[in-house]
């Protein structure tokens, strides 16, 4: 692979972040700054400078002289991470219930009348690439209908650091994807209602649901993590109230959004 653009560290940051991503990088794995700067054709010195912004993002840990640690997921960032990404979606749908188009209730509405089509009343396989694709588009069109675009950016970010856990693959499940799509549902229909209450606790309980069933995957896929479990009454996001049905720990498929 070869660099010509003049932005070198841009470039290897993207990279290294897509590795992180798909998990080309796993955790606990040790990078050599000299092996990936041979490998993509130039200086050491962009590397370490996107090593060095990724640290700052979490995404790894820079040791000096020995090299790049790749850092996993604790299930207190777990914790943290939707804790913030949901206080960061409950202001755009409160925000989209007063400035949403026509245009953009319709394209929800279509949307989720396609999940909602696809994964409750056909018999095909499900694509989680596919659903996922859609979920993103779903939220992220909540989000511009808020009117406020730097949500999009930080709820991107926090997006990427669940990605990081690969729990996306467990979308492949039609239940938890039939779910989802009701559970977008009734968000589309508090919006449609302008019902700032209803849509918050909507979004709140839908991304209640997430967090559970990936807080229960991690267990059960990486036994080590076992000792650092969350008690269940510490999942809802301080201020917001999860539904009582989900205070037990879902065994469901898991999907991030």
């Amino acid at each position: 692979m070869e660099y010509k653009n003049q932005s070198l560290q841009m470039q290897v940051y993207r990279t290294m972040k897509q590795r992180l991503l798909d998990q080309t990088y796993v955790n606990g794995q040790m990078l050599s700054e000299r092996t990936l700067a041979a490998e993509l054709q130039i200086s050491r010195t962009p590397v370490r400078r996107a090593a060095l912004q990724l640290q700052k993002e979490g995404w790894i840990q820079y040791i000096p002289k020995r090299g790049i640690l790749v850092k996993g997921l604790s299930m207190q960032d777990l914790k943290n991470i939707f804790q913030i990404r949901t206080a960061l979606e409950i202001l755009a749908v409160r925000l989209a219930c007063e400035h949403i188009s026509a245009d953009h209730l319709e394209v929800l509405r279509q949307t989720v009348q396609q999940q909602l089509f696809k994964y409750k009343q056909t018999q095909a396989a499900p694509d989680y690439q596919e659903f996922i694709r859609s979920d993103t588009e779903f939220h992220n069109t909540i989000i511009v209908a808020s009117g406020n675009l730097m949500l999009r950016r930080l709820v991107e970010e926090m997006r990427d650091k669940i990605k990081r856990t690969g729990i996306n693959s467990l979308y492949s499940r039609r239940s938890r994807c039939a779910e989802a799509a009701e559970e977008h549902w009734r968000i589309v229909h508090a919006l449609e209602n302008k019902d700032t209450h209803e849509a918050c606790q909507a979004m709140d309980s839908h991304l209640g649901i997430c967090y559970i069933t990936a807080h229960d995957y991690i267990l059960r896929h990486t036994p080590a993590l076992a000792a650092d479990t969350l008690p269940t009454e510490s999942l809802s996001v301080e201020g917001m109230i999860l539904p009582p049905e989900l205070e037990e720990p879902v065994s469901e498929a898991v999907h991030e959004h």
